[in-house]
Formats: C-alpha cells, sequence, structure tokens
C-alpha cells in the first residue's frame, strides 16, 4: 500500500471528527464542548485542526487548538502555534495571529512563511517595524508576491523613510514587472512629495499600460498640481473623449482652462457639470465669471445654488458689483432668518453700506451698532463719517 492510500483512512478519520466539533458547535454537548473521550484520545488535536482549516473552518480549528494543551507531551509545537495563527488571520483577528505566529517561531518554526504571515498581521495593527523584521526574516518568500513589496514600500512610507519606501517599490517592479497597483502608490507619493513632473511621468505610463479612468484623473490632478495646465487641458480633453463628460474631469477642465486665463470657458465646464452633476458646481460658475468682470452672468448662474447660505453669501457679492442696492437690502430678512447676520458680520457691514447708498442713514446705522468684530470698527467709523458729510450737504451723495 502507497503512504498516500495509507493516509486516506487516517484523513477520513479526522473528518469524521470534525464533522463532531461542527455538530458540537451547535449543539452545544459536552461541558466544555470538547469531542467524546473516545475520539480526543485517538486524534490528535493539530492534524484535526489542519484538516479544519483545509476544509474552510477556521473558526472550528481555533476551537480545536483552545481547547489542547501546547505544551502536552508530544504536541508539534510549531505546528501548533503556526496553525493558530493561520485560524486566526483567516478570522481577521490579526493581533491574535501576531501572538500566535511570533510563538511559533520562538518555537523553532523555520518555515519563511511564517515570517510572510507575521508581517501580514503586523501590518494591520500598524506594527511597521516588526513588520519589515518578519519580512527580512523571510528572505526569498517575502519577494514572491508584488503586494509584499507594496506591503514593505508602505510600512518604510509610514516610518518615513521615503528612500527605502521607492527602493522597495523599485524591487517590487524589477522582480514582478511594471505593476499597476506599484506605480499608483508611487503616484500618490510623488503628488505628496510635490514633484509633479516625475509624478505625471509615472501617470503617463500608467495611463499607456491600460489604465483607466481614475489613473487619468490622478495624472491630470498631478499636472494641475504642478502647474503644467497645457499638458493637463490635452489629457483632459482626450480622456474626455474616451470616458465622456465625467464628473471630476469636467471640473479638472475647467481648473485647467482657468490656469491658462479663460475664465469663460473655465465657467462653461462648471456649468456643464452643475447640469449634468448638481447645482453645486453652479456657485463655481458664478464665482469664475464675477472675478471676470461679468456679475450680470455669474448671477445667472449663483439663482441656480441650492445651497442657500453660499448662494445669499455669493449673491451680496454680486449686488455690491452690480450697485444693484435695493435688490441688496431686501436680502436682510431671508439673511437674518437663516442666522447669517450674527455669523458673518461682513454681510451685515455689506447691508449697512446698502442703505447708506440708499440714502437711508437710520437703517445703516442700525446694523453698524451691531457690529462687533474690532477688524470692522475702522471701516464702521469711515461709514459713519460718509453718512455725516451726505446729511451736511446731501446734494454731494446723490
Amino acid at each position: 500500500m502507497s503512504r498516500g492510500t495509507a493516509g486516506q483512512p487516517r484523513r477520513a478519520a479526522l473528518r469524521r471528527v470534525a464533522q463532531c466539533v461542527a455538530l458540537a458547535t451547535v449543539t452545544g454537548w459536552g461541558a466544555a464542548g470538547a469531542a467524546p473521550a473516545s475520539a480526543a484520545e485517538e486524534i490528535d488535536p493539530v492534524a484535526l485542526a489542519a484538516v479544519l482549516l483545509q476544509d474552510g473552518h477556521p473558526d472550528r480549528a481555533q476551537r480545536v487548538l483552545s481547547e489542547a494543551d501546547p505544551q502536552a507531551e508530544g504536541v508539534d509545537r510549531p505546528r501548533f502555534f503556526t496553525l493558530l495563527g493561520l485560524a486566526t488571520f483567516k478570522q481577521g483577528d490579526h493581533a491574535a495571529a501576531l501572538a500566535a505566529f511570533t510563538q511559533a517561531v520562538a518555537a523553532g518554526a523555520s518555515d519563511p512563511t511564517v515570517q510572510v504571515y507575521r508581517a501580514q498581521s503586523a501590518y494591520p495593527l500598524g506594527d511597521c517595524a516588526t513588520a519589515l523584521s518578519a519580512l527580512t526574516a523571510a528572505g526569498d518568500a517575502a519577494h514572491a508576491h508584488p503586494d509584499l513589496a507594496r506591503l514593505r514600500a508602505d510600512c518604510h512610507w509610514q516610518l518615513e523613510q521615503p528612500a527605502e519606501a521607492f527602493a522597495a517599490l523599485d524591487a517590487g517592479e524589477a522582480r514582478h514587472g511594471a505593476q499597476p497597483d506599484l506605480g499608483r502608490v508611487r503616484l500618490r507619493w510623488l503628488l505628496e512629495l510635490k514633484l509633479y513632473r516625475a509624478a505625471a511621468e509615472v501617470g503617463q505610463r500608467l495611463v499607456a499600460e491600460g489604465g483607466g479612468l481614475a489613473d487619468e484623473r490622478v495624472l491630470a490632478e498631478g499636472l494641475l498640481q504642478g502647474k503644467q495646465f497645457a499638458a493637463a487641458r490635452d489629457r483632459l480633453e482626450a480622456a474626455r473623449l474616451t470616458f465622456g463628460d465625467d464628473e471630476r474631469l469636467l471640473v479638472q477642465l475647467a481648473h485647467a482652462w482657468l490656469g491658462l486665463g479663460h475664465p469663460r470657458t473655465a465657467a462653461g465646464f462648471f456649468a456643464r457639470a452643475a447640469l449634468l452633476y448638481g447645482p453645486r458646481y453652479s456657485r463655481d460658475a458664478a464665482e469664475v465669471l464675477r472675478q471676470d468682470g461679468q456679475p450680470a452672468a455669474a448671477l445667472r448662474h449663483n439663482a441656480r445654488v441650492l445651497d442657500q447660505a453660499a448662494k445669499l453669501r455669493q449673491r451680496m457679492g454680486l449686488l455690491l458689483d452690480l450697485e444693484r442696492f435695493e435688490a441688496l437690502t431686501a436680502l436682510a430678512p431671508r439673511l437674518s432668518r437663516l442666522g447669517l447676520l450674527a455669523e458673518d458680520e461682513d454681510l451685515r457691514f455689506a447691508l449697512a453700506y446698502g442703505f447708506f447708498r440708499l440714502g437711508q442713514y437710520p437703517a445703516a446705522e442700525a446694523h453698524l451698532r451691531r457690529l462687533t468684530r474690532p477688524a470692522l470698527f475702522e471701516r464702521a467709523g469711515a461709514l459713519r463719517q460718509a453718512m455725516a458729510e451726505c446729511a451736511r450737504a446731501p446734494e454731494r451723495c446723490r
């Protein structure tokens, strides 16, 4: 009989006991939930746990091991703690897994994958020092998958070791070829370091290698932050042909055109974003037009803003630009009802100025008296002086 054939009855027996463990879990048989004495005497808990793990029952494997004594005679302690680590790791209990894998190493476990699991357990806990130490101890096994290169790199980054972090990305790509995930990590870090030109090069490579919409957005953001507005515009226009009027692409195009000194075109893209994705972008369109000296056009976009507080603040500025003081002062009840006059005394001063320009000095003074911010006292004094002069010589203020 071959060795494999001889092991089949034992595995079958182990699976029968595993079924008993499952039944015990459901029914709660026994004071401690243990298997019958005859089965416990015959079955190695470590072997049983291995079968349960293989069959996809890490919770039951953990239960079997927790009821066994790792110090008992004949127990394979390195394997015991390794299986306990796997059982807890597969259930997402990284702290317990790290403790178990560390015990396995202390007991003499020499399989390098145990160190890999130690690193993968330490990383979610933020224990990057342990993760890096474990990867070093794992040797070549720590380079078996690009995700491990990313883990190593990110740990170095969290420990504020950027040179080592980029070196880990380089090593991962040298071993596994160009990896989009590693490239995206590199791109994000280059943007954080404000190395926009290098970030743009990485982004272009990602897009050329089949990157999708997310890569286009990140690349455009890098170009915009690097003030490479023409390159960003060209990249975004090309992406728009492929992906259509994506929300983020439209907003980025608006910023690119704004950077190139074309506010009307920028406002047009904000307006399209507002049409397709919600009126919150109407405020941006209005502000761009206002700064371009087109308050009347800006007012039309402002009318579509739904956020009443933001809408009224912007509208006050636009009405001041247009010198529409009757419309401006007519907003006083709404501003008061929304609590904006108490929140923002600049709005109250603007109302006072509007009433002054309409010749309604008592109303203007009523608002000036309620100012409490020291920075506005000088402006309020100047406005009071102007009102006094206008009262003495009204013809000068017409």
